[in-house]
């Protein structure tokens, strides 16, 4: 497998250290994450639109343990209040809050699927 840039490594020195500096593993990881996390961004959204609270919270709850190898801070941690606003049954604020927090998610999936 190819090596990833200096740049990447600075970006997910984090995740690299979870994984004890394996960027193999983190690439393969990265392949995954490419594979399913934009169709859960969908789906989330989806959910959204539709009010289907319940499963706002189970999807959120999926892609934010997806995500949450590559990065633990934002904007990962953005989705804990998307998750809470949902199981409270509080779809205005789902909705608020998932508009601020999608931009960053769609980027963040961009920069892990650079790493395969």
């Amino acid at each position: 497998m190819a090596g990833l840039t200096a740049d990447q490594r600075q970006r997910f020195s984090a995740a690299l250290t979870r994984l004890d500096g394996d960027e193999d593993t983190l690439v393969m990881l990265a392949e995954m994450v490419t594979e399913d996390a934009p169709t859960m961004v969908a789906q989330l959204e989806s959910e959204i639109d539709s009010g289907k609270l319940e499963d706002v919270a189970q999807t959120g709850h999926a892609l934010k343990g997806l995500l949450s190898t590559f990065e633990t801070g934002q904007p990962v941690s953005d989705l804990q209040p998307i998750i809470e606003a949902a199981r409270s049954g509080d779809s205005g604020e789902v909705a608020v809050l998932f508009k601020s927090a999608q931009p960053r998610l769609r980027e963040l999936v961009s920069e892990i699927g650079n790493l395969s």
